[in-house]
């Protein structure tokens, strides 16, 4: 199977686009030139996508990007190699008496999905019956 869709550079105004790889024309979308070579073919739209960001970040900031990017993807995975279960999130926040402060729970989350909240993960878990309130920013298991 051939790749379907090409990453190409406009030799006048040096951005560079993607265009799938049966289509008639390479006009640049940005200027209308009609000169453009290959920098790259891909199977789908989305690595055509990302190849074409790529080519139109500055040099001076790329390999910046690039790493930055790395370290989003690597904690995307970590978030989304583990199911979030309240339970296991529970009894890995919980010391061996019980207790869940907001510190755990924040610690435990962090690693599992940083888009939550501790606070409102302990709200939740109030209101359904996993922890009762022992004092301020701290609960025990029920």
């Amino acid at each position: 199977m051939e790749p379907s869709w090409q990453v190409l550079l406009c030799r006048a105004c040096e951005r560079a686009f993607g265009k799938p790889r049966n289509a008639k024309g390479l006009q640049c979308p940005h200027c209308n030139h009609l000169e453009a070579k290959v920098l790259s073919r891909h199977f789908s739209a989305n690595e055509a996508s990302s190849a074409v960001s790529a080519a139109n970040v500055p040099p001076e900031i790329r390999d910046q990007l690039s790493s930055w990017l790395n370290d989003q993807d690597n904690i995307q995975s970590m978030a989304n190699s583990e199911p979030l279960d309240g339970h296991s999130i529970l009894s890995k926040a919980a010391d061996e008496n019980g207790i869940v402060t907001i510190e755990s729970l924040e610690n435990v989350l962090v690693g599992m999905n940083p888009k939550l909240n501790a606070e409102s993960f302990a709200e939740q878990a109030c209101a359904e019956g996993e922890l009762l309130q022992d004092g301020p920013n701290r609960w025990k298991r029920a």
